[in-house]
């Protein structure tokens, strides 16, 4: 009997899929946020804690650059701001007669025009996506045989290097041509020979099953041919649907979507009733007669404010409830579409979530596509697009704070560490007064400078990163809040406004003035003094002087006292937000994600609350003996349905 539940076990370990890797010290799922729309991201005593078996994907584009030498970029709105009629003209003479196919923007990246070779671009999107909690890219090679390698290899450089700066990135996966054609194999032997069978990059395969994960119709492969055999026995496949249509009910197995109509196709549904996988997309081009173009006259194009019947939300913030339908003012900021699909997708609670999408920006204007004339396919505008990379217009980042929070409903949330902060620091002392403190609240190390060309006519520098935060600490006691900070290397000279601001939330409702959630500001050093300035943000939209405060600078350790009854903070449980910047604007918000640094990142912020204890807040389950069987039979049944999903694969090929 030991025999045989030692061979059970080996083989649920055998197959088994696990992700080794030591903790990392960043945790983005324990930081606060309030985003532009007022929404407030959920904590641990909000979600269920973190669960390392629930995986999201994010759709992302790596071929933004072999247009740059042939075109200047165009956004669709500098066209149809000023003549709306052209819409579906294809001979208007603001088009310019340009060539059937041409790409246009839907809007201008937060990022300008940039490329996928610009380090800049890959470093920022690399802390985006860990900040996001997304567990793998998954790079569009869905056209013919393009893989677009200058692309992918530079993004791999970069994020290789990210990770040894701290980032957590995601790791990365391919899907490939539709349909199991001659096409989809020569992507296949050209990926596995240049890339996957020389191990570059390995430890940022995604891993399915024990093998890299890849979204491709094993029906292109022919296992008679030694190659393609290797090929097979290489990978984890998942054939790749490419209709948005297929049937609500799951597939036996071996098949993944990329983006549904609602209510989402369930994928993949196991002998334990157990769903694989499942598709959320910001929008579809598709109405109520299947796919079109997103600038379709006809019937209800799937944008950013469709809903599939009556469909709403509710947040408070500000001391009000707010419901979020298709009659809120400027509906398409607030995500009905997204969040429908959300909803519906952790009400099913596959394993695996494939989001649609980050950063694709352009789609061609064609004379006729699907019977729509002047057709742009799958971007046109702010309303109808699917990217979730903040940008220059009216979308900014709403729309990446509330992948965040559904990321968080889904995945979990990791717990806060516990608080041991009642202490007195004298400021002007040892740094090691701070050794006993805790939390620690760790940052990526790194900056990088911007010197690059985007699309044709288009450079792009940026030279602001200056102090690199990479750790800070707070403690408190019967009179002061105290705070430390630690740069990579030497403070610069604490001149200009802009230097080493420390921002502090300290009412979570929302119901103080706010400068995107802090109420307080500490800027405006005076090395003469010794003294920095806090500002309180007040109903004029202005932070005003309140009071001075002590500082000292120490090689990279900058050091604050302020008086507890400053920040209103008269209660024996401390509780507040914070973050750090250096040489950011903030008379621009989205600045936070541009110049200079931030810590943490864009709107989030670290939280402090002494009375936190690193406890899980959810009721223990104590199970009994059955229920710990039933559990232990569950994962043997999907263990089991994975053995015979390979022999089933297998015999595609033997019989094909």
């Amino acid at each position: 009997m030991k025999k045989i539940i030692a061979i059970i076990m080996a083989t649920i370990i055998l197959t088994g899929t696990f992700s080794l890797s030591a903790a990392a010290s960043v945790k983005p799922s324990t930081w606060a946020a309030v985003d532009g729309l007022g929404r407030t991201l959920s904590d641990c005593s909000q979600t269920v804690t973190r669960r390392e078996d629930r995986f999201v994907g994010m759709f992302y584009w790596t071929w933004h650059y072999p247009w740059i030498n042939e075109h200047e970029p165009i956004t669709t709105g500098s066209v149809l701001d000023k003549f709306p009629e052209a819409v579906n003209d294809w001979e208007h003479p603001e088009w310019k007669d340009t060539y059937s196919g041409r790409p246009y923007f839907w809007d201008e990246p937060i990022y300008g025009f940039y490329t996928n070779t610009d380090e800049y671009i890959l470093r920022k999107h690399a802390e985006l996506l860990a900040d996001a909690d997304i567990d793998t890219v998954i790079f569009d090679t869905t056209n013919s045989t393009l893989l677009f390698p200058d692309g992918y290899m530079k993004l791999l450089e970069i994020w290789s290097k990210a990770r040894e700066d701290g980032v957590n990135t995601p790791d990365v996966m391919f899907i490939l041509n539709f349909g199991g054609s001659e096409e989809c194999r020569t992507q296949l032997v050209d990926l596995y020979d240049s890339f996957y069978s020389k191990g570059l990059y390995k430890d940022l395969w995604f891993i399915w099953e024990g093998k890299p994960l890849i979204m491709a119709d094993i029906r292109a492969l022919d296992c008679k041919e030694a190659k393609d055999k290797e090929i097979f026995e290489f990978f984890t496949f998942r054939d790749n649907e490419s209709t948005y249509f297929a049937d609500d009910f799951a597939y036996t197995g071996g098949t993944w979507g990329w983006c549904s109509d609602y209510p989402q196709t369930k994928f993949g549904k196991k002998l334990t009733g157990q769903i694989e996988q499942m598709c959320v997309s910001v929008a579809q081009n598709a109405n109520e007669n299947g796919l079109t173009a997103m600038n379709s006259p006809i019937g209800t194009v799937q944008g950013r404010s469709f809903t599939d019947g009556e469909f709403s939300y509710t947040y408070t913030y500000g001391g009000k409830e707010i419901t979020v339908d298709k009659n809120i003012e400027n509906s398409l900021l607030y995500g009905l579409n997204f969040q429908q699909q959300w909803d519906y997708a952790i009400e099913n609670d596959p394993e695996f979530i494939f989001v649609t999408g980050f950063n694709e920006w352009i789609a061609g204007r064609f004379d006729v596509w699907n019977d729509v004339e002047n057709a742009f396919p799958d971007q046109f505008s702010p309303e109808y697009s699917r990217d979730i990379e903040p940008s220059k217009g009216i979308l900014k980042d709403h729309y990446y704070y509330q992948l965040v929070e559904n990321v968080r409903r889904f995945k979990g949330t990791d717990t806060p560490e516990k608080a041991d902060a009642e202490k007195t620091i004298d400021i002007s002392g040892d740094i090691s007064q701070w050794n006993s403190v805790s939390p620690e609240y760790s940052h990526y190390k790194g900056l990088t400078e911007r010197d690059s060309v985007g699309w044709k006519g288009y450079t792009y520098e940026n030279h602001t990163g200056r102090n690199d935060i990479i750790r800070t600490k707070t403690a408190f006691d019967g009179e002061n809040i105290y705070f430390m900070v630690e740069t990579a290397a030497d403070l610069t000279a604490e001149t200009g406004k802009n230097w080493m601001q420390l921002y502090i939330d300290t009412d979570f409702s929302g119901i103080s003035p706010e400068w995107t959630g802090f109420e307080y500001r500490i800027s405006g050093y005076s090395p003469e003094k010794a003294t920095a300035t806090l500002w309180k943000y007040t109903e004029e939209s202005a932070f005003e002087e309140t009071a001075e405060i002590s500082y000292t600078v120490n090689g990279n350790i900058l050091q604050l006292s302020i008086p507890r009854d400053t920040l209103g903070l008269t209660e024996e449980i401390v509780k507040f937000n914070f973050k750090w910047t250096d040489n950011t604007d903030d008379s621009d918000v989205m600045n936070l994600y541009t110049d200079g640094d931030c810590a943490p990142g864009g709107r989030f912020a670290f939280t402090f609350d002494s009375s936190a204890t690193n406890e899980i807040t959810e009721a223990p389950q104590n199970k009994s003996i059955c229920e710990k069987l039933g559990t232990f039979f569950n994962k043997l049944l999907t263990r089991t349905e994975k053995f015979f999903a390979s022999i089933r694969s297998y015999f595609v090929f033997i019989f094909k």
